[in-house]
């Protein structure tokens, strides 16, 4: 018999990456395609996991220290699955050493958000990305052991409009059963489509435009980078705005804390009594004021900049951006159904636009305030007044559109920026797109 010379031997997949690895990725495709991840329709809360209540709704805790719990805890060994509840958008959100560990949520129409604690998966690490879409019933995580913690579950909130809400017949040892209803109801599928989104993006002046992420990253794109990236902030961060003539700029939080950075003077922040969340904020044309607004469309106003109205009745959708005139004499409100509001001597050019696929997610005004445009999360731009369309709607959009920003020297244009940091830009140059981030803008 010939003797043949042995190559090296092949490493099969399994191999290569390890059994458990395989099991692991195999699990996670098959489970988040499972048919139990479709679109819901019925407004109804699932569970999402399997496992006996360990810890329920409302009853009194004295460790770490007296508070009363805001969930349910669902106890499981580790890396059970963890699905999701309803149809939203994930917002990861920084691990704490303590209280939550890590943890997401997932942002519901109609103020509703829920929370689930003390995952495998973080922010850094995550399962499904910051700003994904997800449907209910779809693997979201695993249980494991971390922040305060005393034994392996998954601590579950339904929260509306910032208050958690109790489900009933959930005491402790009720067996529970994933992916099946809950007795919470968000209603019907017909309300609004979820609105999430980061700092947006900010044209600065001819060639230069800046970004902020979720997370109060800066990227300065031939402008001037002055500081970011704060940390103890709570939420995330929403929106933000450059000082007229630049050397400076405020991020805000969803808590509407106000970090300010260069020449912007800090005037207040982090309001009460507000509904939902703080989502966006226009600032004064001296660089000594500002207004938030939440998206229940209260406004607040600090500095030299005047209260001139807001929370107004029988809108629909969500509010989800403010922007103030040229002389700081008014500003308009905008909602996800593309309403406007004007207060102030800001002026109504039209709003309301039929045949939009996508939530209303953004306004960006003229240099002179005799216009604006509007533009969904497809891209869709609609332009009153004295803006101009100069195009929209591109296609292969990563993500969503989160923002637009109209030209500040009189020159028609604007740009747009995805939820994933694409830039489009139209009659304006295209400087770039930020790396390096798992966060949204």
């Amino acid at each position: 018999m010939t003797a043949r010379r042995r190559g090296p031997a092949m490493l099969t997949p399994v191999a290569r990456i390890g059994l458990r690895s395989t099991i692991k990725l195999l699990t996670a495709l098959l489970l988040t395609t499972a048919p139990h991840a479709q679109a819901a329709t019925d407004g109804n809360l699932w569970w999402p996991a399997d496992g006996i209540v360990s810890g329920t709704c409302g009853e009194p805790r004295l460790l770490p220290h007296p508070h009363t719990h805001a969930g349910t805890d669902i106890a499981r060994p580790a890396s059970t699955p963890v699905y999701a509840a309803y149809d939203g958008t994930v917002v990861w959100h920084k691990a704490e050493s303590a209280g939550y560990g890590n943890y997401l949520d997932i942002a519901h129409s109609g103020g509703w958000v829920t929370r689930y604690a003390h995952l495998a998966e973080s922010s850094t690490e995550p399962l499904v990305p910051n700003g994904a879409t997800v449907t209910r019933g779809q693997l979201i995580g695993h249980t494991a052991m971390n922040g305060d913690s005393t034994g392996l579950h998954v601590h579950f909130e339904a929260i509306k409009n910032n208050i958690v809400q109790c489900p009933a017949n959930a005491g402790r040892g009720t067996t529970i059963t994933g992916r099946t209803p809950s007795p919470i109801s968000i209603g019907t599928a017909t309300t609004p489509e979820v609105v999430q989104n980061g700092g947006g993006v900010h044209i600065t002046g001819a060639n230069s435009y800046t970004d902020v992420s979720s997370t109060g990253q800066v990227y300065a794109w031939n402008g001037g980078y002055y500081g970011g990236s704060p940390t103890g902030y709570t939420g995330r961060f929403v929106d933000a705005k450059v000082t007229s003539g630049g050397g400076g700029y405020w991020l805000l939080t969803s808590a509407g804390q106000i970090y300010a950075y260069g020449n912007a003077p800090y005037k207040g922040g982090s309001p009460t009594g507000y509904l939902q969340e703080i989502v966006a904020m226009a600032a004064m044309p001296d660089n000594q004021g500002y207004v938030m607004m939440s998206a229940g469309g209260q406004i607040y106003a600090y500095g030299t900049a005047a209260y001139r109205g807001g929370s107004p009745a029988g809108y629909s959708g969500r509010f989800v951006d403010v922007e103030m005139t040229p002389d700081g004499g008014g500003y308009w409100l905008l909602t996800s159904t593309g309403q406007v509001y004007s207060y102030g001597n800001a002026q109504y050019w039209g709003g309301s636009p039929a045949g939009y696929s996508r939530a209303i997610v953004a306004m960006s005004p003229t240099r002179d305030g005799q216009g604006y445009v509007l533009v969904s999360k497809a891209g869709e731009i609609y332009a009153y007044g004295n803006a101009q369309y100069i195009g929209g709607s591109p296609s292969g959009i990563p993500g969503e559109i989160s923002d637009v920003s109209y030209r500040t020297d009189g020159t028609p244009g604007y740009v747009m920026i995805s939820t994933t940091g694409a830039h489009y830009a139209y009659n304006t140059p295209w400087l770039g797109n930020p790396g390096g981030t798992t966060s949204i803008f």
